[in-house]
C-alpha cells in the first residue's frame, strides 16, 4: 500500500511538472533532479585511488537548500542504497541528504575484499599478515594486490575521510558541516566504532551494521573502555544493529558493547540497537541500513513530493 502511494505521489508530481513546461507562461518548476557524480581521489596518506560516488536529492532550482551528508563504505560502481534512500526521502520519512559512498577503482567488487580489509580495520591481524595474495584470477587486469599494509590501515583511512575527502564534499557540493552522518556494515561496522571511539566529531550521526567487534581478540572493546574512563559526553545519534542468525559470537558481542555505552552514562550519547530475528550476516544489511537511517534521522515536517506539489503559481 505505502509502495503504491509513493509511486502514485511522484507520477502525480512529473504529471504537474509536464503541464507547467508545456504552457507558454509557466515558471520554471523550483525543484530539479541531479544525477549520480563519480570523482576520483588520489589519498596523500593511503596508496589508493578512490572513486567517489555522490547522488544530491531533489533541491531547488535556485540552489539556495543545503543538506546533511551521509558517507557510507563499501560502494562500488555506484551508491548502492540509493533507491532505498530516494524511497525514504519521497515517503518522508527521512529528510534529503547528499549520500557520499567511498568506493574503489576495480574491475569487480570483489577486489574490495583485499582493500577493506586494510582500510576498515584499525590494527594489523596475523591472521591476514602483510602483502596476503588473492587469487590471479580475481584480479585479472589490475595492479598487483600486493598491499604494503593488508590489515590495520584504518588510522590511514580516518585521516583520508576527515582531511581530504570531507573537505572536498564540503567544497563542491551544498553540505551542512556540522551534520554529518556514517554508515558501515561488518567491517565497516568496526570501522564505525573505530571512528566513534578516536574522533567521535567526524559524524554525529552513526549507522553500525553487524559490527565485526570479534576483530584482532576484540580489540574495539579496549578503545572503548579507554573512551569511557576519559570521556563523561559523547554527542552523537547511534544505531546498531544486527541478524539473529549471524556467527555465534557477533550478536552478544554487539549487545555488550551497546550495554558498555549504556552503563557509562555519556552525556549527548542516543544509542539505539535492535537484533532482526531469522537474519543472517547477508540477509541483514539492507534492514540495517534503512532502520538506521530511520533512527539517526529526525522525521521531516512536510515530504520532498508535498513540496514539490506546492510550487508558486505562475505569473500571470
Amino acid at each position: 500500500m505505502l509502495g503504491s502511494r509513493i509511486i502514485l505521489s511522484t507520477l502525480l508530481v512529473f504529471f504537474c511538472i509536464g503541464i507547467g513546461a508545456k504552457t507558454g507562461h509557466a515558471a520554471e518548476p523550483p525543484f530539479v533532479v541531479h544525477e549520480t557524480k563519480t570523482h576520483v581521489l588520489e589519498s596523500k596518506f593511503i596508496d589508493q585511488t578512490f572513486e567517489i560516488y555522490v547522488q544530491v536529492p531533489w533541491s531547488r532550482a535556485d540552489e539556495t537548500e543545503r543538506f546533511p551528508v551521509l558517507y557510507m563504505t563499501d560502494c562500488y560502481g555506484d551508491i548502492d542504497y540509493k533507491r532505498d534512500i530516494h524511497l525514504l526521502q519521497y515517503s518522508g520519512e527521512i529528510p534529503r541528504i547528499i549520500a557520499v559512498g567511498i568506493g574503489y577503482k576495480m574491475d569487480t567488487p570483489l577486489q574490495s575484499t583485499v582493500i577493506r580489509a586494510r582500510d576498515l580495520t584499525p590494527t594489523e591481524s596475523e591472521s591476514y599478515g602483510k602483502g596476503r595474495k588473492f587469487p590471479n584470477q580475481l584480479f585479472k587486469n589490475w595492479p598487483d594486490p600486493e598491499l604494503e599494509k593488508a590489515t590495520g590501515g584504518g588510522p590511514d583511512f580516518l585521516r583520508f575521510i576527515r582531511e581530504e575527502l570531507q573537505p572536498f564534499i564540503d567544497k563542491n557540493y551544498p553540505t551542512m558541516p556540522e551534520d554529518r552522518g556514517f554508515w558501515g556494515d561488518s567491517l565497516g561496522g568496526l570501522f564505525g566504532l573505530y571512528v566513534l571511539f578516536q574522533k567521535p566529531d567526524t559524524f554525529n550521526r552513526y549507522i553500525i551494521g553487524s559490527p565485526s567487534i570479534w576483530w584482532d581478540d576484540n580489540t574495539i572493546v579496549n578503545d572503548a573502555e579507554a573512551f569511557i574512563d576519559s570521556h563523561e559526553r559523547l554527542d552523537a545519534d547511534v544505531f546498531m544493529s544486527i541478524g539473529e542468525d549471524e556467527p555465534t559470537t557477533m550478536v552478544p558481542n554487539m549487545l555488550e558493547m551497546a550495554e558498555r555505552l549504556r552503563e557509562a552514562n555519556l552525556t549527548g550519547l542516543n544509542l539505539k540497537t535492535h537484533v532482526f530475528p531469522g537474519e543472517t550476516h547477508i540477509s541483514v544489511i539492507s534492514a540495517n541500513f534503512i532502520r538506521g537511517l530511520r533512527n539517526v534521522y529526525p522525521k521531516p515536517d512536510k515530504n520532498i513530493v508535498l513540496q514539490m506539489m506546492s510550487r508558486p503559481k505562475p505569473k500571470e
